[in-house]
C-alpha cells in the first residue's frame, strides 16, 4: 500500500470513528431531551444510524427532499384509500356470505391475536423482542443497501444500530416487516416441504385417556395471528412516541407507505383464508372503484366548468 493509500485509509478511519462518538452522543442528547417520550411498554426505542458521507447524521429533510416525499406520499394517497375501502368491501362481503367465519384460518388467527390482547390486558408484553426484532430488522435490510452495520445495541428499554448508510427502507423497515410473522411462514414453507401439514393427528390425552386430533396447520394460523398483532400493538406505540424515523423520511409519505404496506399484509392473509374471496374480485373491485373515482372527478370539473 502506497503512503497516499495509508494516508487517506488513516483519515477515512478518523472520519468514521468521528461519525460514531457523534452517533452515541447524539443518542445521549435523544434521550435526555423534555420530549423524548418513552413508550409505555419500556421504551422500544426506534433505530438510529450513523449516516455516510453524503449526509448529516439524525438530520431531518432538507426542504426540497421534504417537498419530494411529500409529492410521494400524496401520489400513495388514493392507492391508500383505494386499498382500504376495497379490503373493507371484501370483508363485508365474506361477512354477509359467512362462510369466511366457519374456516379454520379465521378461528385460529383470531384465536392468536386474542391470546395477545390478553396478554396486554394483564401487562405481560416483552417488550425486549420488539426491541431485538425492530433493530435486528433495521439491520438486516441496511445490510442489503450494502451498509456496514458497526454496532447493534438491544434492550429492555430500547436498542440502536450503527451504520454508516441510511435510507428510506432501512428507518421504516420495522414498521413494513413483521419479523416474527415472516418466520413463522418461513417455517411453515419449510416444514410444508416434508410434513402434510393440513392432515389431522390423532393423539391421545395422558391421564384422561381421550383421543384428540390436530392440524400443524392450525399452529400456524395461531401463531401468525399472535405475532401480526405484536407487530401491529408494538408499531403504533412507537409510531405514537417516537417518530424519528418519520421525521428523517418525511412523515405523511412515511404514514402512507407504513399504512398501505401493512394493509397489504393483512389483506393477503385475509384472502388466503377466505373461502370466496380471491386475488381476481381484488382486482375487479379495485378497477370498479378507480373507474367511479374518475367519473366522479369529471363530473365534478364539468360542475366547475359551467359554474365559471
Amino acid at each position: 500500500m502506497s503512503a497516499v493509500s495509508m494516508a487517506r485509509s488513516q483519515r477515512g478511519k478518523k472520519k468514521r470513528d468521528a461519525k460514531r462518538k457523534e452517533a452515541l452522543h447524539e443518542i445521549a442528547l435523544r434521550k435526555a431531551s423534555s420530549d423524548f417520550a418513552p413508550p409505555g411498554f419500556d421504551a422500544a426505542e426506534a433505530g438510529t444510524f450513523e449516516e455516510g458521507d453524503d449526509d448529516a447524521a439524525f438530520s431531518e429533510l432538507q426542504p426540497g427532499g421534504r417537498k419530494r416525499k411529500l409529492v410521494l406520499g400524496l401520489a400513495l394517497l388514493p392507492f391508500c384509500v383505494i386499498a382500504a375501502v376495497t379490503l373493507f368491501e371484501l370483508f363485508f362481503r365474506a361477512t354477509v356470505d359467512g362462510r369466511f367465519w366457519r374456516t379454520e384460518g379465521f378461528w385460529f388467527f383470531t384465536f392468536g391475536c386474542g391470546l395477545w390482547m390478553v396478554m396486554g390486558w394483564f401487562r405481560v408484553r416483552p417488550a425486549w423482542l420488539y426491541v431485538f426484532a425492530h433493530e435486528f430488522t433495521h439491520a438486516i435490510t441496511a445490510r442489503l443497501s450494502g451498509a456496514t452495520v458497526h454496532r447493534m445495541h438491544i434492550a429492555a428499554d430500547g436498542g440502536y444500530i450503527e451504520t454508516d448508510k441510511s435510507n428510506w427502507f432501512i428507518t421504516l423497515s420495522p414498521y413494513l416487516v413483521p419479523l416474527y410473522t415472516v418466520v413463522v411462514f418461513a417455517v411453515y414453507g419449510l416444514l410444508s416441504a416434508f410434513v402434510d401439514m393440513h392432515r389431522p393427528v390423532e393423539f391421545t390425552i395422558p391421564l384422561f385417556g381421550w383421543v384428540a386430533w390436530l392440524k400443524w396447520v392450525w399452529a400456524v394460523y395461531f401463531l401468525v395471528g399472535l405475532t401480526w398483532c405484536f407487530h401491529l400493538t408494538f408499531t403504533i406505540e412507537v409510531l405514537h412516541t417516537e417518530q424519528s424515523d418519520l421525521r428523517q423520511n418525511g412523515e405523511f409519505f412515511s404514514i402512507m407507505l407504513i399504512f398501505i404496506v401493512n394493509l397489504a399484509l393483512i389483506g393477503g392473509l385475509f384472502i388466503a383464508a377466505s373461502p370466496t374471496v380471491g386475488w381476481v374480485d381484488v382486482w375487479r373491485d379495485a378497477r370498479h372503484m378507480v373507474g367511479a373515482l374518475l367519473h366522479s372527478l369529471v363530473e365534478v370539473a364539468r360542475m366547475l366548468r359551467g359554474s365559471a
